[in-house]
């Protein structure tokens, strides 16, 4: 009766110099024989020498991380900017329709929105040119109002009849944001659209939501929804 010798296997290995890392102590020799491929090239390296390409792959990454943190910070803090211009400009304007008017050429100017509409679904205490009425007797105006959550914009791709009905225009819109308006409940949505994905479904909306409580705060008045006391407003993306 003949025994056969069990090889090693690769994860074997690997598990036993995980937990005998003084291996290579003891027999520091065998450092030398090692032969490593190049992970891109295939050509061979010694152990010291492919420790030297792995540092510099992870000092690469992380300089990669860093150049992306430094990037954003640079994107929102132009973006806050232009927020805060919006606001200056809303709180200079001497009435309701000439903040409207600051509002739409803001948008569209400053933050380059293709298509910018304001809709309401009461009826304000006065009449703004800019400001439209949707009824709720067609069937995706009465399932956008019951979507929509005070402080919760809604970004994504929209199909032809919401186009139709938001932006009443011919030109390619492929993605848009509802932005709910209102404090106690939902009178109205500000609707962005894009010629491109710029609001895919995930877009952060942090931004958005200071966009959104700007315009309640200057135009609750047209719709009696004052501002509670206790309102969460936004405390900490576009």
């Amino acid at each position: 009766m003949t025994s056969e010798k069990k090889g090693l296997r690769a994860d074997e290995v690997a598990e036993y110099l995980a937990k005998n890392q003084q291996f290579f102590h003891i027999f520091p020799g065998l450092l030398d024989e090692l032969s490593i491929p190049h992970p891109e090239s295939g050509k061979a390296l010694s152990l010291l020498e492919r420790q030297v390409w792995q540092l510099r792959q992870q000092k690469q990454l992380l300089q990669d991380q860093v150049d992306s943190l430094v990037s954003i910070a640079g994107d929102n803090g132009v973006i806050m900017q232009k927020l805060h211009h919006l606001a200056l400009r809303l709180l200079q304007a001497p009435n309701q329709q000439a903040s409207l008017d600051a509002l739409y050429q803001q948008l569209q100017g400053s933050f380059a929105v293709e298509q910018v509409t304001l809709f309401s679904w009461e009826l304000p205490n006065s009449s703004l040119a800019g400001l439209q009425q949707l009824g709720v007797r067609q069937d995706w105006v009465a399932s956008l109002k019951e979507s929509l959550v005070p402080g919760q914009p809604v970004c994504g791709f929209i199909e032809a009849q919401w186009k139709q009905g938001l932006f009443k225009t011919t030109e390619p819109i492929e993605s848009m944001c509802c932005v709910p308006l209102g404090w106690q409940s939902v009178w109205g949505v500000l609707a962005l659209g894009s010629h491109s994905n710029r609001f895919q479904p995930d877009l952060g909306t942090y931004f958005l939501k200071i966009l959104g409580e700007l315009v309640s705060a200057q135009f609750n008045a047209l719709f009696n929804d004052a501002m509670p006391a206790s309102a969460d407003l936004v405390n900490s993306e576009f």
